[in-house]
């Protein structure tokens, strides 16, 4: 196992935290696209506290599940690979000048593509795991984001999991994510990555005003529930964004449901139903984004939830 990175950055002792707010978005219903249940049917998770930042937690953490943090010193971090160069701002946050970044958190026994003994998407479903049981799956993914400069401001950041890596080897089977999206205009959407390059999208929706210049906090929840009407596994996607990054005040602005009708091509892999949710955990949790070539980010955390 690769070894613990310190502890994130905490707030100084006695501030006070603001009571958490979690606010739901509006029903939608002539938006095209998977539906969404009904909001009465889905409510908002109550806050779990906080972590070790200070921000709400709003799904509690599953007992002696995976948990990464951005590390005190994010370059010695042996969980996190920003692949690029990140330098430290006089504020405690980081930046990237890239337009293109994936930067990569790793579970407690990291991330070895040796280990991945299959891609067949049947027999990843009904073990759960891509490379190892801890593999990311059911996790609440946070950072804390900032454009300073943008050439293209209808993309995005994503904030993805339930795979590897993502490139062309074993033709692209280890790819496969859903995609938490907030586009620098404000608008997000959920994308599922069935391997790569297979995308199919959920609707857009409008989530905040246009991100430059100013700090967002964002949230992408995936979990597993039931499917009742399949008698099987589908899979619960929700994002949130704190507006006004104070860390607690948190609105739901996404979800969907995807039980095998979001789309898909599972053959390509070895799977028997195209379109089968991406039920599994995998070895990499990914915050991305592209075309944005100056970027602070800040409080990055990926943890296991309870699902």
């Amino acid at each position: 196992p690769a070894p613990t990175p310190p502890a994130p950055v905490t707030e100084p002792e006695g501030t006070p935290e603001p009571t958490p707010s979690v606010t739901e978005p509006a029903p939608d219903p002539t938006t095209p696209g998977v539906p969404d249940a009904p909001p009465e049917a889905m409510p908002a998770p109550a806050p779990s506290g906080v972590d070790g930042f200070g921000v709400t937690m709003l799904y509690p953490s599953k007992e002696g599940g995976e948990a990464w943090a951005l590390a005190e010193d994010a370059t010695a971090d042996a969980r996190f690979d920003p692949q690029d160069t990140i330098t430290r701002n006089a504020d405690g946050s980081w930046k990237m000048k890239s337009s293109q970044v994936r930067m990569s958190a790793f579970p407690s026994t990291g991330y070895d593509p040796k280990q991945i003994a299959t891609y067949d998407r049947d027999v990843l479903a009904s073990r759960g795991y891509m490379q190892a049981a801890n593999d990311w799956k059911n996790v609440e993914m946070t950072g804390f984001v900032k454009v300073n400069a943008a050439s293209n401001t209808q993309d995005n950041f994503a904030w993805y999991a339930r795979g590897g890596k993502h490139n062309d080897d074993h033709s692209g089977c280890e790819g496969s994510s859903y995609k938490g999206g907030l586009h620098y205009d404000g608008r997000v959407r959920f994308e599922k990555e069935t391997w790569h390059v297979s995308y199919d999208q959920g609707p857009y929706k409008p989530a905040t005003s246009a991100l430059k210049g100013r700090w967002v906090g964002f949230k992408a929840v995936m979990r597993n529930v039931p499917d009742a009407k399949q008698g099987a596994e589908a899979v619960k996607l929700e994002l949130f964004v704190n507006d006004n990054a104070d860390k607690v005040t948190w609105k739901k602005v996404y979800e969907l449901t995807d039980a095998g009708d979001l789309g898909g091509d599972s053959e390509h892999c070895g799977g028997s139903v195209s379109a089968m949710p991406i039920t599994w955990g995998g070895p990499i949790a990914t915050f991305r984004w592209d075309n944005a070539q100056d970027v602070d980010f800040k409080w990055l955390s990926v943890r296991e939830i309870q699902p």
